[in-house]
């Protein structure tokens, strides 16, 4: 009786004791699964901290390995205003700007090693635009420095003129601005080199970590493009003791004299 009576007694205690057991030992095995899936689609799946914006990766690469195509953009409208890279594929803007003119194009460009804009720059010459590009000499040093595929043609010798200052390592020619017809202006601190651009690609993609963090600004702005036109026209021309230097092949070899 005694026996019975403790049965009965410790039985809806270790009913009890089984229940909480169980219920834990199931609590335990979906936080494993959870656990397990979250850890699953960690290794699998790309990280997109840091990736461009969804909109930046529409369209294919026009062939190979070539850069993704960037998004229409309307002009002038588009154009104007702050532009910035890696968010933004600076040289898609430059190109397009270069492709409407008309008459004139006066560059100041500390360095120049990309290829889109100076076939730009060709063809503008080849539509018969007069164009006046001015550099710096310690820049033309430069692997896969454009002057003289700019220069390489009888078009481009004969529309496109090129001016280096007569500079040392200390006073540099860091300008990277242009005009264009005397109706727009870019400036910023973009270099013409496809990481200064934001348009460093590899395998058909631009990414984020091999471009440089820039900015492009479009102005047409009246004001500024006469201070911009004046101080060009100015440091073009300049004489005396230390005179501008018309680009030879020259000045291009890849060696450094002490100044």
């Amino acid at each position: 009786m005694a026996e019975n009576a403790e049965q009965r007694i410790s039985s809806p205690r270790h009913s009890l004791h089984d229940s909480v057991l169980e219920e834990a030992s199931f609590l335990s095995f979906g936080l494993r699964v959870l656990f397990g899936g979250l850890l699953a689609t960690t290794i699998i799946l790309p990280s997109t901290a840091g990736a461009w914006p969804r909109e930046r990766w529409h369209g294919s690469a026009v062939r190979g390995h070539a850069c993704p195509i960037p998004p229409h953009r309307s002009f002038p409208e588009g154009y104007l205003g702050e532009h910035y890279s890696p968010e933004e594929n600076l040289e898609a803007l430059d190109v397009g700007l270069i492709d409407h003119a008309r008459s004139r194009i006066d560059i100041a460009m500390y360095a120049f090693t990309d290829r889109p804009i100076a076939e730009a720059l060709v063809r503008a010459a080849k539509r018969g635009v007069r164009i006046r590009i001015y550099r710096d000499r310690t820049q033309l040093h430069d692997r896969g420095d454009k002057t003289r595929f700019l220069l390489a043609t009888k078009t481009g010798q004969r529309m496109i003129s090129v001016l280096v200052k007569k500079n040392s390592s200390r006073n540099i020619m860091h300008l990277k601005a242009f005009s264009v017809d005397g109706k727009y202006l870019r400036t910023g601190s973009a270099n013409w080199s496809a990481p200064g651009v934001g348009a460093f690609c590899r395998r058909g993609r631009r990414p984020h970590w091999s471009q440089q963090d820039n900015n492009l600004f479009v102005t047409r702005d009246q004001k500024e493009l006469s201070r911009f036109r004046k101080t060009f026209d100015r440091i073009f021309a300049r004489t005396g003791r230390h005179p501008n230097i018309p680009w030879t092949p020259e000045l291009s070899r890849r060696h450094r004299q002490r100044d």
